[in-house]
């Protein structure tokens, strides 16, 4: 999820022609990356890999994403009204599952996630 999350916020970054909201989604993937490292530091450390996100639904979705974006009079208002909705359903999914992590580093780290989507979706709000 957070890596797929950065890689989406990176395309729209590269995809967007304004300037603000590009810079916007640069910032929060950035944001994103040290949190993304530590976690693959947690996993290495347990010896449990996750997977890597599947190169081609990835891709799908953000061409998906663009073409609607081009059929859109605001290209950026709808490229930051689906990144918001992103966000929706990332709160949600953590949301679910913040009791799968018993572990206090994953719990620290599960709560540092929580409080990038709520920046995030505060920043996408702002930007509308």
């Amino acid at each position: 999820m957070l890596l797929e999350s950065i890689d989406h916020y990176r395309d729209s970054a590269e995809f967007v022609d304004d300037q603000h909201a590009a810079q916007l989604f640069t910032r929060i993937a950035d944001q994103r990356e040290p949190l993304a490292e530590q976690l693959a530091r947690a996993i290495r450390e347990t010896g449990d890999l996750p997977s890597a996100p599947d190169a081609d639904v990835e891709t799908g979705e953000q061409l998906l994403h663009r073409l609607h974006a081009w059929f859109t009079a605001d290209q950026a208002r709808d490229v930051l009204e689906q990144r918001l909705q992103a966000e929706s359903t990332l709160a949600e999914t953590l949301a679910e599952n913040r009791h799968e992590t018993p572990d206090s580093t994953y719990q620290a780290l599960h709560q540092r996630f929580v409080s990038l989507v709520e920046n995030a979706t505060q920043a996408l709000k702002e930007g509308l």
